[in-house]
């Protein structure tokens, strides 16, 4: 029996499964509708019949009840789903109702349709004076009906049963057709003929079988010596891979060792492996065979090799013991080389980014001392001059008072001026640096410097927010984050235009720092600017790399902007 028979016998097995399945559970739901129908018809018709007999009973003129319910039985006629019998008082019957002669034309159900759909029969009687009135449910056209509605699923069912098994028939021998061309080309094989090749077909599982057997046919077409020798290593490897042969001569080359040196097979095959090594390092064929014959391989060891055109490349070289798998004799050894130039080049730019990142973190100290003294010379030299000008000028106004109001009027000018002086320099000295930074921490100094904007900007609402430990950080972090949010809030007074500047320091559970900046100003388009020539961005940048942390700007026109600084756990530690 062909796979094509197969299928097709299940998929027809599986729609007979599901059309008995289908077929159960519409004649379960027949037989209770017929069941419903037939048991609502009885309770009408005794209801319409408990009504004649009580008018009866109720108007005696009319005659004896079961004259009365002879008369109306025969008016009444046939009633759905119900057969009517009256009996006089010797029991002899007087009136039996009609057959029903819906659907008589039909042929009869199938017996055991009919037992499957068919309810249990309900008979009801009545006592009436002279004699009994019984009522007992047919289903027989209830059941008839519900034949025929079966009858046309069947139809129905038949006709999609065949015409879906000739559809899948003939659409599994479309699918199926490939596998005859695929047992022909095996014949071929098995006949010697190397050569055969399937076509790419288009169901994915066939042509994953078609590339498998073009590719087994390929090898085994094209397997001779070399090819078992070069079995053991990976042809498209993206190392450079080349075979030495016991007298360090190149035996293989494979073409990433092509693409690191420059040399075709043809031009380095059979030379020794010295043409690729440096002068300084012509020690190192001696000690790999030293090496291999101690311990076995080398294992990713930096070295340097010479390409073709001179050019001198950093390589990371693992060198292993080529075996003859029938002999287990040493037949050379394989050795492998991956180009590590960009990663020497990114170790160099690292040490050299660490470096600078050193340097600006010593810079920023050495500029943050020179605040420091200079701050301190502002406030003990310049503030004492200061404070002596006022009192002089004071002492000046007080003598001249009366005698000389002109020159107490310009004692007063002086005084007025030596204090626009004195708190110009303490906006000064807090510009470079704060002294409750110093004396209370950094929380304290935030507090002051945003109650100082709040007092400076009074159309600008100010939030400030602090979670955390924040005291024990140290004076490097102290003042790197104070100086981001002195910058932050300086750019978005001047330039954004915002109303309301919310200002976020977190210290987590894990340790890690958390500052959010963030304004509802004008905002920019962060594609246009240039962060490296921005100094502001570009200060807050290298303070926050200073300590190791991530520094991000996110702004959209019309929207404001927000800068977020992170520095993790080991610097705020």
């Amino acid at each position: 029996m062909s796979l094509r028979v197969r299928f097709n016998l299940l998929i027809t097995t599986l729609l007979l499964l599901l059309m008995l399945a289908v077929g159960y559970v519409v004649i379960k739901g027949m037989r209770i509708s017929t069941e419903e129908s037939v048991e609502a018809a009885t309770r009408v018709t005794v209801q319409l019949l408990d009504t004649v007999i009580i008018n009866s009973r109720q108007n005696p003129e009319w005659g004896y009840t079961h004259d009365v319910m002879h008369t109306f039985l025969k008016s009444l006629g046939h009633v759905r789903s119900s057969e009517i019998f009256l009996y006089n008082a010797q029991g002899e019957l007087m009136y039996q109702s009609p057959p029903s002669t819906y659907r008589a034309g039909d042929s009869p159900p199938p017996l055991w349709f009919a037992r499957m759909v068919e309810p249990e029969p309900e008979v009801v009687s009545r006592r009436i004076r002279f004699g009994m009135l019984v009522v007992s449910s047919d289903a027989a056209g209830a059941i008839r009906e519900s034949w025929a509605s079966f009858k046309n699923l069947l139809w129905i069912e038949f006709v999609f049963f065949v015409l879906l098994n000739a559809l899948i028939y003939w659409m599994l021998g479309r699918w199926l057709k490939p596998a005859d061309d695929i047992l022909k080309a095996i014949s071929a094989v098995e006949q010697g003929n190397l050569d055969v090749r399937l076509p790419k077909f288009n169901v994915p599982e066939f042509s994953r079988i078609a590339q498998n057997f073009n590719l087994m046919g390929e090898s085994l077409r094209d397997r001779t010596e070399e090819n078992r020798r070069l079995a053991l290593i990976v042809q498209q490897a993206a190392d450079a891979i080349m075979i030495h042969d016991p007298s360090g001569n190149i035996s293989f080359w494979n073409p990433a060792a092509q693409r690191m040196f420059g040399y075709a097979p043809a031009d380095i095959i059979g030379h020794s492996a010295s043409l690729l090594l440096p002068p300084d390092h012509g020690h190192e064929l001696e000690y790999s065979q030293a090496a291999l014959a101690a311990e076995g391989n080398i294992e990713h060891y930096d070295t340097q090799r010479v390409a073709r055109d001179g050019k001198l490349l950093d390589v990371s070289l693992s060198v292993a013991p080529l075996m003859d798998p029938k002999t287990g004799e040493i037949i050379g050894e394989i050795c492998s080389m991956r180009d590590i130039t960009e990663r020497k080049l990114a170790e160099e730019t690292a040490r050299k980014l660490e470096e600078n990142r050193q340097l600006t973190h010593l810079i920023q100290r050495h500029i943050e001392d020179e605040r420091r003294s200079l701050a301190r010379e502002l406030h003990d030299e310049l503030g004492q001059y200061v404070t002596a000008i006022k009192t002089f000028a004071v002492a000046i106004a007080n003598k001249t008072r009366s005698e000389m109001p002109a020159i107490e009027s310009s004692a007063q000018t002086i005084v007025s001026a030596a204090n626009h002086i004195y708190d110009g320099m303490h906006n000064i000295i807090r510009h470079l640096r704060p002294g409750s930074l110093d004396n209370l921490g950094l929380s304290e100094a935030l507090r002051d410097s945003v109650a100082d904007w709040q007092a400076q900007n009074p159309q600008v609402k100010f939030n400030l927010e602090l979670h955390g430990r924040l005291d024990p950080l140290g004076e490097s972090i102290n003042i790197n984050l104070y100086r981001i949010v002195q910058e932050s809030v300086t750019n978005a007074l001047r330039h954004a235009q915002a109303d309301r500047i919310d200002i976020s320091l977190s210290r987590h559970e894990n340790g890690t720092l958390t500052l959010l900046v963030k304004d509802n100003g004008v905002g920019m388009n962060m594609c246009n600017v240039d962060q490296s020539r921005h100094f502001g961005l570009l200060g807050m940048r290298e303070r926050t790399q200073a300590l190791y942390g991530s520094f991000s700007v996110d702004s959209l026109p019309g929207e404001g902007s927000t800068i977020l600084v992170t520095v993790p756990e080991r610097v705020a530690q």
